[in-house]
């Protein structure tokens, strides 16, 4: 198998010895006086800045977790340390601080690089090489910053020993240098190795950093513009794809795949550079590894998805609703199954599914219909039978809006279907259990190795280029053309599945710019959930936009049902309603377009007071 091991590097000056912490943990110091002597001495420490953004700080963890759990379509267990899912963060909450420091210590490892390279005797052409890849991963850096938190202190400096004030800096100026960042990586190789940067991962960025300037107003109908001049270059020129199916873009390991643009990649032998993500995502017991399923998917992110696409062949790939069952974390095989064939007693089933039975004869222990094995039904100690189970979803087909179930509809299916008294109404929003969302399944790995996963990490790809691309032509004017780039993301989705789908079927080219702006916003959302982008793409289009998304949670009829008993029994097994009963006032949403600076910066940087925080913190 083909990937990179990247190495945290503790470099002794005049490159004597360059020791790999793959295997220990990392020191997160690089020598400023240390001198590159050879090209291979300034390969391992490039190797070792790339390495920094694969730790549990950085995408290894934190900028997996954290933005997906904060973006607004993340449930989380109510149980007072949930700050994040329910966007009422403070500049206390403690998580987003890990994902703060992780980016720094890149920007600081980079910092410290470009400096060494820049007195070394190396070659123009290498320091342009490989400080074109380190610009790129600052760039990154920054550009994840100043999308989380607004204006960050620009440190484009190897770091003092001694404390210094950094203020923050201008948004404008933070996005000025991402700019020439990855301007400066733009003139790398075209085609490096799997995993490094090369010149079109650059100008797709840029392509990005110009769209989200404009969306900003910074400069906006310029921005447009050179948005537009990159994501042409990379369309007509550059060497990405679509991958044929959806699914093959979450597979283990993946390192081939044209629609990667830029990827980071993962061991599961590191006790540094592993992927923790399925560890935090995947369902308890449902792994060979430790899985906690600490966070799962919203029923109106399910929803949005299920009522938008009927049949859409991504969603099986998106939204992980049912699994064999096993005895524990750590398990290597599922559980024997109950009888004789596989059934759904050997299952567990989420939202919008439900495993139900016909229950008992009067005698309360003679099952309507037994689990058979060996032709006869199994019982338990005491002599009484196993229930055969069924599954049932929730009818989408009978609702005005499938993108928000209705529990009237609800209530009347469970009188009328005749086969079954289960309640889906009273299911999925009074009952209590961790089944009533489902989980985040790009993130599953089903054979972990304790709590690293066999993924790696698409940070950006090309399907999110071109729903860019697309939002660029709209506000340029060319609708047509907006409506052909969506189109092409949808025609690949719907030859995902084994058959072709109707859904998602091809935009009308009658549609005006307001409503392809709209449908490219919610598009996104889409195609991209589950995926680090989520966050950004949420936010990106400002407080109108914004609130339409959270609107689909707060107006979700289970979501609402769900957050009143939750009044009632303060049980941490139901869902909650964005600012509480005050319901989202425009400062609401405004205030969570950010997150706060830390507490932790604030203490200990004298640049930055609790006064200079962002809106409404």
């Amino acid at each position: 198998m083909k990937k990179i091991a990247y190495y945290l590097l503790s470099i002794v000056i005049a490159g004597g010895s360059l020791t790999s912490c793959l295997d220990e943990d990392p020191i997160y110091t690089m020598d400023s006086k240390v001198i590159f002597a050879s090209e291979n001495n300034a390969e391992l420490a490039l190797l070792g800045c790339y390495g920094y953004m694969t730790l549990t700080d950085a995408y290894g963890q934190a900028m997996q977790e954290y933005p997906l759990i904060g973006s607004g379509f993340a449930w989380g267990q109510r149980n007072g340390s949930d700050d994040l899912p329910s966007l009422n963060c403070a500049p206390t909450t403690s998580d987003y601080a890990t994902l703060w420091n992780g980016q720094y210590k890149v920007i600081n490892q980079v910092n410290t690089f470009l400096e060494n390279m820049e007195v070394s005797s190396l070659s123009d052409k290498v320091k342009t090489q490989k400080g074109g890849e380190a610009k790129f991963l600052r760039g990154l850096a920054y550009y994840n910053l100043v999308s989380i938190f607004g204006d960050v202190p620009l440190k484009l400096k190897t770091p003092s020993t001694t404390a210094v004030a950094a203020p923050r800096t201008p948004k404008e100026e933070v996005f000025a240098q991402i700019v020439q960042d990855m301007k400066d990586a733009a003139l790398t190789a075209e085609k490096l190795s799997v995993g490094r940067v090369n010149s079109w991962a650059a100008k797709a960025f840029l392509g990005k950093v110009y769209y989200k300037m404009a969306c900003l107003g910074i400069d906006a109908q310029a921005n447009w513009q050179k948005a537009k001049e990159m994501f042409d270059d990379v369309y007509n020129n550059g060497p990405y794809k679509l991958e044929p199916k959806f699914g093959d873009l979450f597979g283990d390991f993946v390192v081939d795949s044209k629609e990667s643009i830029f990827q980071l990649n993962f061991s599961v032998n590191s006790t540094a550079c592993f992927n923790r993500a399925s560890n935090r995502f995947a369902p308890s017991q449902s792994t060979t590894g430790i899985a906690w399923g600490t966070y799962k998917a919203t029923k109106a992110a399910y929803d949005l998805h299920e009522g938008t696409y009927p049949g859409d062949p991504r969603i099986a790939a998106t939204f992980m609703k049912a699994w064999r069952n096993r005895g524990g974390n750590n398990q290597k095989n599922p559980k024997a199954q109950v009888g004789d064939v596989l059934c759904p007693n050997d299952s567990t089933y989420m939202y919008p599914y439900v495993a139900y039975s016909f229950g008992f004869e009067s005698d309360n222990k003679t099952a309507k219909e037994p689990v058979m094995k060996n032709g006869k039904p199994v019982v338990d100690n005491k002599g009484k039978q196993t229930p055969l189970q069924h599954v049932l979803k929730l009818p989408y087909e009978l609702f005005p809006d499938p993108k928000n179930p209705s529990i009237e509809v609800l209530n009347e299916y469970k009188l009328t279907e005749g086969i079954n008294k289960t309640d889906l109404a009273k299911i999925f929003s009074i009952d209590v259990g961790q089944q009533k969302w489902p989980h985040f399944a790009k993130l599953y790995d089903q054979n972990q190795v304790g709590t690293a996963s066999h993924k790696n990490l698409m940070v950006y790809r090309y399907a999110e280029m071109l729903l860019l691309m697309a939002d660029v032509y709209n506000e340029l004017g060319n609708t047509a053309k907006a409506i052909d780039l969506a189109n092409e993301v949808l025609g690949r989705a719907r030859t995902s599945g084994l058959t072709p789908a109707a859904q998602p079927a091809d935009w009308s080219k009658s549609l005006d710019q307001e409503t392809v702006r709209t449908k490219l916003y919610f598009e996104r959302i889409i195609e991209l959930a589950g995926e680090t982008s989520l966050y950004d793409m949420v936010r990106i289009r400002g407080v109108k936009y914004f609130k339409m998304a959270m609107e689909l949670h707060n107006n979700h009829e289970l979501t609402k049902a769900s957050a009143e008993q939750y009044l009632k029994s303060v049980n941490v097994w139901h869902d909650r309603l964005f600012n509480g009963t005050a319901g989202l006032t425009d400062d609401y949403v405004k205030r969570n377009l950010l997150l706060p600076i830390p507490q932790t910066e604030i203490s200990s940087n004298p640049g930055i007071t609790s006064d200079d925080n962002n809106f409404g913190y």
